[in-house]
């Protein structure tokens, strides 16, 4: 390797460092993405349509995220139904957004 690859490896190992690995899988990422897109959050049945995945895999994703306070669960009730809002807070869109930059970084190195 070269002097010029080597700075290109070490900048990508520093980069990734700045963000949480236990929360950088594909389904924690998309669920991020999309509790922060629906400024007005979304309910599990909702989240479940988008990412078509078991409720018991949708749910595990959803209490990490509860539990590393990237998104906190309301509790509002509608036509007198309880139901479960999920909404990111500002931890949450602070890993998001790093999460899109060491994404945007690795698409700048292979292009």
């Amino acid at each position: 390797m070269n002097i010029v690859s080597d700075n290109i490896i070490e900048s990508l190992i520093e980069n990734s460092k700045k963000i949480n690995s236990k929360a950088f899988n594909l389904t924690r990422c998309i669920l991020l993405f999309l509790i922060s897109f629906y400024k007005d959050g979304l309910q599990f049945r909702e989240l479940k349509t988008f990412v078509n995945i078991s409720d018991g895999k949708l749910q595990s994703n959803l209490d990490f995220l509860l539990e590393m306070g990237y998104i906190k669960k309301i509790k509002v009730e509608l036509d007198q139904k309880r139901l479960h809002i999920f909404m990111i807070n500002e931890l949450g869109k602070n890993n998001l957004k790093k999460i899109i930059e060491w994404i945007d970084f690795l698409k700048e190195m292979v292009d």
